[in-house]
């Protein structure tokens, strides 16, 4: 018996994913709560009938559904369960896709008792992509089975973790990365556009990045922080100072400065060795969850 699909919220991502998931031959019954609006609904209906799926009004028209998707914006991700506690059966697969904290999948687990909840994140470039070409990270007791539905269907799929929320934290942690960066560019290059150095700065930093792997140079930069914090605490401030001094807020600097001092108090209270530079990157990331605060 092939699987009978559901998915819930058919906006920009969910329409990216249930049209890739009817084009794959999937049997597609979509809620949104717009085809209840006597305006849009219509407009709405025809979309989904077009990319493949069936609309249903009525959330009750998932009940014989065996994996429902939730693709429906964050704020509404725990009410969405909550409205489907009748609906979804025992032993329904419920994959929540939504761009949620760990708790609020944790939440939405336990709005749905007789399911299987399977904590999912979509990552890497995002609905940009096709939607097949989406890479989906999955997390929970049922995630790989999760896996190998979706992968059965086209899709990307990984498992990180055993526990709900730990897909939805490593999204998170991927943020800090991502949208640190974005902060950080945004910072260096309006300071550079006030001293007229936005495309030598951009060469530099260019210049340094494609001389390294990403996982080899997240290494270099734990390890030698580590090693030369003590030392790096003064550029820092060094950093900040140049920053404002361009009429630029300097938070993303001022960030910087607060780490590297932190870490150079923490070492020396260790008693550590300045300029010791620890062998791998999980020796350093020990050695700095063990400083004194």
């Amino acid at each position: 018996m092939s699987t009978r699909w559901g998915l819930v919220g058919f906006g920009e991502a969910g329409r990216v994913i249930g049209t890739a998931l009817a084009a794959s031959g999937a049997d597609l019954a979509v809620h949104d709560r717009v085809l209840l609006d006597p305006e849009r609904g219509p407009g709405l209906a025809e979309a989904v009938r077009a990319a493949g799926a069936q609309p249903v009004a009525d959330v009750a028209g998932l009940a014989d559904r065996d994996v429902v998707l939730s693709l429906v914006t964050p704020a509404t991700a725990l009410a969405a369960a909550e409205g489907l506690r009748a609906v979804v059966g025992d032993g329904v697969l419920y994959v929540d896709l939504n761009s949620t904290a760990p708790p609020v999948k944790e939440a939405v687990a336990a709005a749905l008792p007789a399911a299987r909840v399977v904590d999912g994140v979509m990552t890497g470039g995002g609905i940009r992509l096709d939607g097949s070409r989406i890479p989906i990270s999955l997390a929970g007791p049922d995630a790989p089975e999760a896996a190998r539905l979706l992968a059965g269907a086209g899709f990307r799929t990984a498992v990180v973790g055993e526990q709900v929320g730990a897909a939805a934290a490593l999204k998170m942690l991927r943020s800090v990365v991502v949208k640190g960066l974005e902060g950080l560019w945004t910072e260096a290059l309006l300071a550079a556009r006030e001293l007229d150095v936005v495309e030598p700065l951009i060469a530099m930093v260019e210049e340094t990045l494609d001389r390294w792997p990403t996982r080899d140079f997240a290494t270099m930069l734990v390890t030698t922080h580590v090693a030369h914090a003590g030392r790096r605490q003064g550029e820092a401030r060094m950093v900040r100072d140049t920053v404002a001094g361009t009429g630029v807020e300097p938070f993303m600097s001022a960030a910087l400065v607060a780490r590297q001092e932190r870490t150079a108090r923490g070492l020396e209270r260790a008693g550590r060795r300045a300029g010791e530079v620890p062998p791998t990157l999980a020796d350093a990331l020990e050695v700095l969850r063990s400083l004194p605060g």
